[in-house]
């Protein structure tokens, strides 16, 4: 019985966390940007291994709770599916993320919407045309084996090594620069002076960008580490797969899924900004009065007169004082 209520309890985070995400990403509009299509896509890929993983295998399941679930063909061919959506659309968002850190500079003219569209649409059609489709139809095969493994699980585990050693190398090279940038201005400068914030701000957004790539790309290794062994063990014939190996590797597939939102949440720097915004932030709004072209309107009370002209005027005053003192009475006031 733990394992369904560990399994139940990784599909509400799942869905909530990629939920979230989803959500912001759609409705606030500093967050439509091209990097973040990415982020978008891998979410809603996310999103339904959530919603088909643990409640599909629970239906086949319901009339024997108590015993290790089994994966009935149906399930395995709906749960991979999405399961290999998730992993390609994570591809295309670590390989964004690549470029943004190791070429920056290139990043604005190479990455544009239409590459990363492309891209997104490749990462939705090839998972289906490489193993739904052959599987459906019955296909069978030891080497249609081997290249599905090698295609969408042992592929991208290589590239994500590879993507998190070279980011681990770039980071300690901006990391050295920056020390380096700070000691030559305090030595050319008061001692006192601090660091400048351009310098700051830009190391800081590399370093956030840099550990959410790491961070995601070692949830997805951790996470497929088993799945491959039983693969290996399948082609090979070399040792077999247990009960209990299964029901950890179910685990650990949704908790690759639910850890994505969490590093977006945490470490992915507009993300976390807008979500902050969403859940702390109250504004009060002080109306706009429209004054009259020819009057005046006078409004008394403990601060004392408050005197509005029409806008043509320049003088607008609180007892004689201009009211550009009073920041606290124009535009918008956040608590």
């Amino acid at each position: 019985m733990w394992y369904w209520i560990l399994a139940w309890s990784l599909t509400i985070v799942t869905i909530v966390g990629n939920g979230l995400v989803i959500y912001l990403i759609i409705t606030i509009q500093r967050l439509h940007t091209t990097a973040n299509w990415s982020v978008l896509s891998l979410a809603v890929a996310d999103l339904f291994v959530g919603l088909t993983f643990f409640p599909l295998l629970f239906a086949f399941n319901i009339d024997n709770l108590n015993d290790p679930p089994v994966s009935v063909k149906p399930f395995f061919l709906v749960s991979r599916t999405f399961l290999y959506f998730s992993a390609t659309n994570l591809c295309v968002m670590i390989m964004d993320r690549y470029v943004a850190i190791v070429h920056p500079l290139k990043y604005l003219s190479f990455m544009t919407t239409k590459v990363i569209t492309i891209a997104v649409v490749f990462a939705w059609i090839s998972p289906i045309l490489l193993f739904s489709i052959p599987n459906s139809l019955k296909v069978k095969s030891r080497y249609l084996l081997v290249f599905r493994v090698c295609v969408f699980q042992l592929l991208p585990v290589l590239l994500f090594m590879f993507v998190a050693g070279r980011v681990f190398c770039i980071i300690r090279r901006i990391s050295k620069r920056k020390s380096k940038i700070c000691a030559q201005l305090r030595f050319n400068h008061a001692p006192k002076t601090s660091q400048p914030a351009a310098v700051i701000d830009s190391s800081s957004e590399s370093r956030a960008a840099a550990k959410m790539t790491v961070a995601i790309v070692f949830f997805f290794i951790l996470c497929y580490v088993l799945d491959n062994y039983k693969c290996f063990c399948a082609v090979f014939g070399m040792c077999k797969s247990t009960a209990t190996l299964e029901q950890v590797m179910d685990i650990l597939f949704v908790i690759n899924s639910a850890a994505n939102p969490i590093a977006y949440a945490f470490l992915k720097r507009d993300v976390k900004t807008a979500l902050k915004r969403r859940l702390v932030r109250r504004k009060i709004h002080i109306p706009y009065i429209q004054p009259s072209a020819h009057s005046q309107e006078t409004e008394k009370g403990s601060v004392g007169t408050v005197s509005f002209v029409s806008r043509n005027s320049s003088e607008t005053s609180i007892n004689g004082a201009p009211l550009g003192q009073f920041p606290q009475l124009q535009g918008e006031v956040s608590l």
